[in-house]
């Protein structure tokens, strides 16, 4: 009678795992259907892009960040990235150039500063403080 309870128990238990484990992905579903993309890449949608998941991850159900490639097949090299940020020589309070970090050249993935579904960060910041008052939110 003992063995018969804990098959019991244990088959319950399962179905429990089975059952919460659906349910993620159903929350993790929803999650996914309410992001949405930040103002600036609104102009995506104007184009005639797909603006779904796909365009940046790679896949309809993403569990990862993009990768660079992506970001970069829009926004241009990593050396056009860099021109467009370059400090302006005359200033000697301008901050360093973020897409060419002394540290990293210029190989920092996009990620660690920009967000699309939460807010940027300036990874520089965890050492220094930097202000950047152009990097968009």
């Amino acid at each position: 009678m003992a063995k018969l309870w804990i098959a019991l128990l244990l088959l319950i238990g399962g179905f429990s795992q089975v059952t919460g484990a659906a349910d993620d992905e159903a929350a993790f579903h929803q999650q996914l259907n309410t992001m949405t993309v930040k103002p600036y890449h609104h102009s995506l949608e104007a184009t005639g892009r797909d603006t779904s998941c796909q365009l940046c991850h790679g896949a309809s159900t993403p569990v990862a960040a993009p990768n660079d490639k992506s970001c970069l097949s829009c926004h241009g090299s990593r050396d056009q990235v860099a021109e467009l940020t370059q400090p302006n020589p005359q200033d000697k309070n301008a901050e360093p150039n973020p897409h060419d970090s002394m540290h990293y050249g210029k190989d920092v993935p996009c990620t660690a500063c920009h967000n699309e579904h939460k807010p940027s960060v300036i990874y520089c910041n965890n050492c220094h403080l930097f202000k950047y008052p152009d990097m968009k939110p």
